[in-house]
């Protein structure tokens, strides 16, 4: 196998889930509670934007190193840094409120969050099986989206002083990062053999392409769903029970997908959500504005939030476990360049047009990526077990 590894009897599944938990909880804080402030202070809408989008170009940059720590600090120190650098950067949001501290501290949390991302999905690929990969990517999906459900209780501290929120995220980060440092296992693959980088992509194109998706798809549906109601007539009320439908449909039945295609093959699980994708933002194009919608948005949201685990997890099928860090760091790579363009091109597209645009948008876009992922027919749908 290359490399010593070895799991201790208390799984490590469960502080990776919590890392991963403290990681989005830190986003869910950091995004609406600053774009309130920075509000509040008369900060001109745009710079709000590129407030928050400066996070995910700091994730992409951060993204290639992320896999060259681990290979020469191993998964826990990677793991830790990253989760520790975050809950630094939140308590000093804190106290340094200024706007260009904040785009470098939005800058290293996204590089850190980064580094923690790809050390945990290296892990659960190392650590899981052909029988439970993708119930253990669901289950890690599901605790990042439960997080950014959890996060807006930021909101609800703002009135006892714009410090507190962040503070209380970043210590909470930090303790987190303290208490589990000894439930990770440590180990240190022997860097790969040096290989072509367009060959060494080619191998893995199913999944850069699922996280550039992923990526891409909740960038757009997230920022641009009360965008759509509102101007169907929704009232903001009723605009917010559709992006909580999507949320629901994100967070929890990725799980769901996640078992199945444990049974019936990861990349048979992609086709399935790329199909029901394409099906479920189709038929929203049609649909007239009422508020039953919501139903086909939580499985629009299902599609959406199991592209990132089932990326993941094919990465296995196609790697050696010296090449996963690697590997990770790609999908990352692709998902902060999704993150980035996803608010923009179909933004731009539903102002030339009309609000349905949006998902006809999305819709063509997993109608075209289904037909290119399913034909031709490539092997290696179940992961090898390494």
């Amino acid at each position: 196998m290359g490399g010593e590894f070895r799991i201790k009897k208390t799984s490590p599944l469960i502080p990776v889930l919590l890392a991963t938990f403290t990681s989005g909880f830190a986003f869910g804080i950091v995004l609406p509670v600053a774009s309130v402030i920075l509000e509040g202070r008369g900060v001109a809408t745009p710079l709000i934007g590129l407030a928050a989008t400066v996070m995910f170009v700091g994730w992409a940059i951060g993204a290639p190193f992320a896999g060259r720590m681990i290979e020469l600090y191993g998964i826990r120190r990677t793991l830790i840094a990253g989760i520790s650098t975050t809950g630094l950067c939140m308590i000093a949001h804190g106290f340094m409120v200024s706007l260009p501290v904040w785009l470098l501290l939005r800058f290293l949390i996204g590089s850190a969050s980064a580094s923690m991302f790809t050390a945990c999905e290296t892990l659960i690929n190392r650590i899981s099986t052909d029988n439970n990969r993708g119930k253990n990517l669901g289950l890690y999906a599901l605790s990042f989206s439960a997080s950014l459900i959890v996060g807006p209780v930021g909101l609800w501290l703002l009135r006892y002083g714009h410090w507190l929120p962040f503070v209380s995220a970043g210590l909470f980060c930090c303790g987190v990062a303290a208490g589990i440092y000894h439930f990770i296992p440590e180990f240190r693959e022997p860097a790969p053999a040096h290989s072509v980088a367009i060959a060494f992509a080619r191998r893995i194109s199913v999944s850069l392409i699922a996280m550039l998706m992923a990526g891409f798809m909740e960038g757009a549906l997230i920022s641009l769903i009360p965008l759509y109601a509102l101007r169907r007539g929704f009232a903001e009320a009723q605009a917010g029970i559709l992006l909580l439908a999507f949320m629901l449909g994100h967070g929890g039945l990725p799980l769901l997908i996640g078992v199945l295609a444990d049974r019936i093959g990861l990349r048979q699980g992609l086709l399935l959500s790329y199909g029901l994708g394409s099906v479920s933002f189709l038929l929203l194009v049609f649909l007239p504005a009422h508020l039953w919608i919501a139903a086909v948005l939580i499985c629009g949201g299902a599609a959406v939030g199991a592209l990132y685990p089932l990326a993941v997890g094919l990465l296995a099928s196609a790697l050696a476990p010296a090449e996963l860090p690697r590997g990770n760091a790609l999908t990352m790579f692709c998902y902060g360049i999704g993150s980035i363009a996803g608010p923009f091109v179909p933004s731009l597209i539903m102002h030339l047009t009309v609000p349905e645009s949006l998902f006809a948008v999305v819709a063509l876009l997993y109608g075209i990526v289904f037909l290119g992922t399913g034909w031709p027919r490539q092997t290696g749908d179940r992961p090898a077990n390494h």
